[in-house]
């Protein structure tokens, strides 16, 4: 009875929060969504003042930053340098919990921030930051709600610390790790489940006391401070198959360049417009999670999709001791505040996920091959009605400059008509035989060929990779080169004036 009390308190402050949104303006349809309410009064100890606060400043940023368009079909922002960066700062999501919520880890004990800054540069990384959230919202919680039949919308989060020297971090690197802190926790609140700090050393967990009693204690009883032994307590939570190898599990992701670069989960699997329907009802607060289990899921396809795996490897960086807060889908409603038709967050959901934007150009790419067929076999046809006016003209010639004169009475004669149709008809046959054999060939690339032009491509991006490092390293070096030249040429002065110095002093 309490939790039920509980819970109706909370529905009660949940609808009184957006009675007042709505009477100041501050509902967008997008928002308009309890999981949404639910989190921010959570931020904020139920107090629906502070609430509509936080919700004003949140909505503001919102336009200020462009976190509406960021991931968008026509996006503007393309973080091409995630190889990059992923060398230096090792993370990314990899498969679910035993509750379905995606897994989010990061290798901190790798993390170089001076390299990392010399490949991008903190506005780029900040928007790369948003940009991964609004993935989140837009792929990976509806992926999960759908795949666990239930409403998923916090994660689990592992943070590696083997080998961090805590007393070496740059200023800098701290006012990044703080500045997104800030964006998460004043935009996208009370997310996360669980994270778990493992390799934690006896330095670590002595400046983990003092930070402890820092830290809001709703988010401090999530945090889990675990020494080398800490498979156990991982397993606990996560299935072998879910967890990578070097953090106890059984995947290494060999063939997609290991655990953190493939991008491993249910949002990878393309859904059907079932699930999607499933999915938008239960984001919305419409459909309920026993209703949503008693339903037959149909199996996802599964769809891979390329490189940008990479632009989808994308993932939640730095979050260190705070929340690593990450947003839920919210899907569009239309009329009524309360009513969302199925068809319009459907479409929403189309516009926002990559998935649909790799099929659509997918999609496109057949449209054109199709067209290249059929002007092919157009021009085909065209060919053959000009042989056969050639062919008639030939045959008008012949009659008229023959040595019979046809006259309206007479007959023609036999040899000089087979003479005129026996290269037409042989000509014919040929042109049959070849539009044959073109309707034969198929319009697709064979599987292999395809393959081919796909392992190219992965080489010719590996090759752009290494020509932008071999770019970078020849201009430091040629910086160097600078330098050196006019330390010689420094050296070359003081000399001669040195030496000008001792021939007047030997010659007085």
């Amino acid at each position: 009875m309490e939790g039920g009390g509980a819970e109706e308190e909370e529905a009660r402050a949940v609808e009184e929060l957006r009675q007042a949104l709505v009477a100041r303006d501050l509902l967008p349809p997008k928002f308009d969504d309890k999981h949404t309410m639910r989190r921010f009064l959570k931020a904020r100890g139920f107090d629906i003042d502070k609430t509509i606060d936080m919700w004003s400043e949140m909505l503001k940023w919102r336009k200020e930053f462009g976190a509406d368009s960021i991931l968008t079909i026509f996006q503007d922002f393309v973080f091409d340098e995630l190889e990059d960066v992923l060398l230096y700062y090792p993370h990314g999501f990899h498969g679910v919990d035993r509750d379905g919520r995606p897994i989010y880890i990061e290798i901190l004990g790798k993390v170089d921030p001076t390299k990392l800054l010399n490949v991008t540069t903190v506005e780029r990384f900040l928007k790369y930051h948003v940009q991964s959230l609004e993935r989140l919202f837009a792929e990976k919680y509806p992926a999960c709600s759908v795949a666990s039949k239930k409403h998923v919308d916090t994660i689990t989060t592992i943070l590696d610390v083997k080998g961090v020297n805590w007393m070496k971090v740059s200023k800098l690197a701290r006012e990044v790790v703080l500045h997104i802190n800030k964006i998460d926790g004043d935009n996208y609140p009370e997310i996360l489940h669980r994270m778990f700090i493992v390799n934690a050393g006896s330095g670590f967990r002595l400046l983990w006391g003092a930070l402890r009693g820092l830290i809001d204690p709703n988010t401090a009883e999530k945090i889990e401070v675990l020494g080398e032994a800490y498979q156990c307590r991982l397993l606990e939570q996560i299935d072998k198959s879910q967890l990578p190898d070097f953090l106890g599990g059984t995947c290494s992701c060999s063939c997609e360049g290991g655990c953190l670069r493939s991008n491993k989960g249910p949002w990878n699997q393309m859904m059907t417009s079932d699930n999607l329907s499933q999915s938008a009802l239960m984001e919305t607060g419409h459909l309920s999670n026993e209703n949503l289990a008693c339903q037959d899921m149909e199996p996802d396809v599964q769809m891979k999709l390329e490189n940008s795996k990479s632009s989808d490897s994308s993932s939640v960086p730095l979050k260190m001791l705070s929340s690593p807060n990450t947003p839920v889908t919210r899907k569009e409603n239309a009329g009524t505040p309360r009513l969302t038709t199925v068809s319009s967050t459907v479409t929403c959901f189309q516009l926002c996920h990559p998935v649909w934007y790799h099929r659509l150009l997918k999609l496109l790419v057949d449209v054109i091959k199709v067209i290249f067929v059929f002007l092919f076999r157009l021009l085909s046809v065209a060919q053959l009605f000009a042989a056969l006016r050639r062919v008639a003209s030939q045959c008008i010639n012949t009659s008229s400059t023959g040595e019979h004169v046809h006259t309206p009475g007479m007959k023609s004669s036999g040899p000089t008509n087979k003479d005129c149709t026996a290269p037409c008809l042989e000509r014919l046959k040929r042109l049959e035989q070849m539009v044959m054999e073109l309707n034969q060939r198929s319009p697709r690339i064979p599987p292999d060929k395809e393959d081919l032009i796909e392992e190219s491509m992965r080489r010719i991006r590996s090759i752009e990779c290494d020509i932008k490092k071999t770019q970078r390293a020849l201009n430091r070096t040629s910086l160097k080169q600078l330098k050196l030249e006019e330390r010689v040429e420094n050296w070359r002065d003081s000399m001669l004036t040195n030496s000008c110095r001792f021939s007047y002093c030997k010659a007085i």
